[in-house]
C-alpha cells in the first residue's frame, strides 16, 4: 500500500503543530448541508431499506489545521474512503456521507485543550449534519453510524450525545465505531451504549483497534480501559479467532485497484486492542504510528467480514429481533 493511500484511508505522518498552534480554529464558512456539494455521498432516490451515516476519516493534509468545506484535497480523500472503506456497506444500505472541517493530523501533538479547540469545529459540523440527516433525509429508515479513526471518534460523541433518546436507539441497526475506542468508562458513563457481543445483535456498537501483539501502548487511538469486539467472532471476550474465519482482506492500491486474501490474519481481543497476525506483514508497510500499529488497515484486514455483518445485523433487525438480542 502507497503512502498516497495511507492518506486517503486515514493517516497521513504527523504535522508539525508548533508552526500552527497560534491560529484561529477557522475562519472557513460553515457547511450548509441543504446544499448537496457539502456531502460527499447523497444519494438522490434511496433504494434500499437502511442507511449508513458514515464519517471518513484523517484524509486533509493542508493548512491549515482545520480543513475548508470546499478543500478538493480533502474532498478526493473522503471519496477514496467511499471506495476502500465504507464500501463494506454499498450492497446493504444507502451511504450518506457529509463533508466536515476536519483536522489535519498535527492535532496529534497538541496538548489537551488545543487539540479540543481545534476537532470541534469538524464535530459540531458532523452534529449538525446527522440532525439534517435526520430531519430530511431519513424518512424513517433504520440506520447505521459508520466511520473510522477522526471519524470515528466523532462519531463516539454522536452515540453519546443522542442514544439516550429511545426513538433514536429504536432506528439505530449498528454502531462501527472503527479506529476509535469506546472505553468502560463510557459504558459507566453512558448505560444506554451497548457493545455487540455477537454477530446478529443489534442496537449495539462495533469497535476495535489492530495492534500486533505487544503493541497496544504505542497506538495512541487505544486510551484505558478500551473495550474490542473481534471482527472475526463478533465477540468482545479474549477467544482467539483463527484466520480460517477471516473470509477476506482487501488490500486497495492509490487507483482503487483491489486484491482479496483469505485467511489472512487471525484477532484476538487483548489489553484494549485487536490482535492481529498478518499472514505477510510486508502487504501492510505503511505505518504512520510505527511498526505494529496496524490502524490504517482496521478496515481492510476484516473487510469481508465486516461486508457479510453489516447485511447480518440489517437482516436480523429487518425481521423484528428486539435490540440488544
Amino acid at each position: 500500500m502507497s503512502k498516497k493511500l495511507a492518506v486517503a484511508i486515514g493517516m497521513v505522518l504527523p504535522l508539525l503543530a508548533a508552526a500552527c498552534s497560534l491560529e484561529p480554529p477557522t475562519r472557513a464558512p460553515e457547511p450548509d448541508y441543504a446544499l448537496a456539494q457539502d456531502w460527499v455521498s447523497l444519494p438522490k432516490a434511496p433504494q434500499k431499506a437502511v442507511d449508513v451515516f458514515w464519517v471518513y476519516p484523517t484524509v486533509y493534509q493542508g493548512k491549515p489545521v482545520v480543513a475548508a468545506i470546499d478543500s478538493a484535497q480533502m474532498r478526493q480523500g473522503a471519496e477514496f474512503t467511499l471506495l476502500v472503506q465504507a464500501s463494506v456497506f454499498e450492497d446493504s444500505a444507502n451511504i450518506f456521507a457529509p463533508l466536515y472541517r476536519q483536522t489535519n493530523l498535527s492535532v496529534v501533538s497538541m496538548d489537551r485543550a488545543t487539540r479540543e479547540r481545534y476537532f470541534s469545529v469538524g464535530r459540531e459540523d458532523v452534529e449538525k449534519a446527522f440532525a439534517y440527516y435526520l430531519k430530511n433525509l431519513n424518512h424513517g429508515r433504520p440506520f447505521i453510524l459508520a466511520g473510522h479513526s477522526q471519524g470515528a471518534e466523532v462519531l463516539t460523541e454522536i452515540v453519546r450525545k443522542n442514544l439516550d433518546r429511545p426513538e433514536l436507539r429504536g432506528k439505530m441497526v449498528a454502531a462501527y465505531i472503527i479506529g476509535w475506542p469506546i472505553t468502560r468508562q463510557d459504558l459507566k458513563d453512558y448505560p444506554f451504549l451497548d457493545i455487540c457481543r455477537s454477530a446478529s445483535q443489534t442496537g449495539c456498537i462495533v469497535t476495535y483497534n489492530s495492534v500486533a501483539a505487544g503493541h497496544q501502548a504505542e497506538a495512541p487511538t487505544i486510551l484505558p480501559g478500551a473495550v474490542s469486539v473481534n471482527p472475526l467472532s463478533w465477540s468482545a471476550d479474549d477467544g482467539l479467532a483463527p484466520a480460517s474465519e477471516n473470509l477476506g482482506s482487501v488490500i486497495f492500491d492509490e487507483k482503487g485497484g483491489q486484491q482479496t486474501f483469505a485467511h489472512f490474519t487471525s484477532a484476538r481481543n487483548q489489553d484494549g486492542g485487536l490482535v492481529v497476525a498478518p499472514a505477510d506483514p510486508r502487504m501492510l508497510p505503511v505505518l504512520p504510528f510505527g511498526p505494529g500499529v496496524y490502524h490504517v488497515y482496521d478496515y481492510n484486514l476484516f473487510y469481508m467480514n465486516l461486508k457479510a455483518n453489516a447485511a447480518q445485523r440489517i437482516k436480523a433487525f429487518l425481521a423484528g429481533g428486539p435490540p440488544g438480542k
